[in-house]
């Protein structure tokens, strides 16, 4: 499924170098280096954390399982809710919501549908949600952008692994059989340093911000059909309103999600 992307492409990746260095019959152990690792890695972990708050940075580790395992939720789904809700507007009232909101397990909605029972203005319930929109934003930017930056250090961090190998081979020029794995190491961390910022760090910020923009047009989706709801809107008029959101081949109408859902398509 989507959420393995991540995952699939670094693996292939991977693959794509492994095979490379097969076919020209080189040997793959050569190109394996702890020292580099940790120097490149730990290196660029390092001197990220220097630019960024410790609340932030708590938020990384579950940042990076997310960008692998995350599933964004469905829009149409969201939807599919919020139709049923002013179905049940419509004919009962706003009151009688109360008691179908202790099944929502998306909290966002809750609070707003919450609202609404309880007679808050529009605005005020619009104002409310778009705080618990900026919120997020707020929560995930600085996990991307501590991602997107070791992605920035780590070819850094192999150049200085490089230029440090570089300068202790030169400094024992006494054994010219040790020149050329001296090089070899010495330009093994360069590689690491490139490797992990394009196939490790920079995707996984992609993925992360890719998945924040899903996140929030989700929560846009969300928002406006709460008010829709609160301003009456039938279930065929929400329908229509939300669906603008959605991709075209994502758009079935009031009337097929209200069969899905067994409801009736004349309840607009």
């Amino acid at each position: 499924g989507a959420r393995m992307t991540t995952i699939l492409g670094i693996v292939i990746a991977l693959i794509s170098i492994v095979v490379a260095t097969v076919m020209d019959g080189n040997s793959f152990g050569a190109l394996i280096g702890p020292s580099s690792l940790v120097l490149v890695v730990v290196g660029s972990v390092g001197v990220s954390l220097s630019g960024y708050q410790m609340g932030d940075i708590k938020r990384v580790p579950k940042g990076i399982i997310i960008s692998m395992t995350g599933k964004e939720e469905d829009p149409g789904d969201a939807v599919d809710t919020l139709m049923s809700f002013a179905e049940l507007a419509r004919k009962e009232g706003v009151l009688a919501l109360e008691a179908k909101l202790e099944d929502l397990e998306d909290e966002f909605m809750k609070a707003g549908l919450q609202q609404i029972v309880d007679g808050v203005d529009a605005d005020a319930v619009r104002d409310t949600l778009e705080i618990e929109l900026n919120s997020l934003d707020e929560r995930h930017q600085p996990v991307i952008a501590f991602v997107k930056t070791m992605g920035g250090y780590a070819p850094t961090m192999g150049m200085i692994g490089t230029v440090v190998g570089l300068i202790n081979m030169l400094g024992n020029l006494s054994d010219p059989a040790q020149l050329g794995l001296g090089m070899s190491v010495a330009l093994l961390t360069t590689l690491y340093g490139v490797i992990f910022a394009n196939l490790v760090f920079l995707p996984i910020a992609a993925k992360l911000a890719r998945l924040h923009e899903l996140e929030v047009v989700y929560r846009e989706i969300v928002m406006d059909g709460i008010l829709a709801v609160q301003a009456g809107a039938s279930p065929r008029m929400l329908v229509e309103r939300l669906e603008s959101y959605l991709q075209p081949a994502a758009r079935v109408g009031h009337q097929e999600r209200s069969k899905r859902s067994g409801g009736s398509a004349a309840a607009a």
